[in-house]
């Protein structure tokens, strides 16, 4: 920037980087950022807990929050669980495996951010519930993105004509 000029206006920084009019994210693009909100705000929590409290709170919050909009976009998988269970009919291993997998994230957020607004409240307490609890959270949430890393690793940009089957199943077509 030359000197004495001016810094641009958030207006103009705004209207430069722009998402173009009608872009929306496919469902399966969302999917993948929450669940990089998801990765990046536990990351950051860990990193941040020992040097700034208020930002490991802040994040953890939002992390906590992200827990949500993720279970959403997995809310036919939780249904056909859901239904499975309540009309006993069996589960095949791999749901109920992913069935109590999932049962337990949720209740381990839970628990973690109820004892950390406990402790950020300041009341005293025997037991470091919230340390202890994150502890277990943070194996179970590491064994969960372990086993889904295929998903998270290979997911294709939507648009990329390599993440359809057919296109998979096609000759590439010579270069001009």
């Amino acid at each position: 920037m030359p000197a004495g000029a001016a810094p641009p206006s958030v207006d103009v920084m705004a209207a430069e980087h722009r998402i173009p009019a009608g872009w929306h994210p496919s469902v399966r693009t969302r999917r993948w950022l929450i669940d990089m909100l998801l990765i990046a705000g536990g990351v950051i929590s860990l990193l941040f807990e020992p040097l700034a409290i208020a930002i490991h709170s802040i994040v953890g919050l939002i992390f906590a929050g992200a827990v949500g909009p993720h279970l959403w976009h997995r809310r036919a998988w939780i249904r056909a669980a859901a239904s499975r269970i309540r009309q006993r009919r069996g589960m095949p291993p791999k749901m109920r495996w992913g069935a109590g997998q999932a049962v337990l994230l949720f209740v381990l957020v839970i628990i973690v951010t109820v004892s950390g607004l406990w402790d950020w409240l300041g009341v005293p307490t025997k037991t470091r519930w919230h340390a202890l609890s994150s502890l277990v959270l943070v194996a179970v949430v590491s064994w969960h993105a372990w086993t889904r890393r295929r998903w998270l690793l290979h997911r294709r940009p939507p648009g990329d004509a390599s993440a359809s089957p057919a296109a998979a199943r096609r000759p590439a077509e010579p270069q001009p």
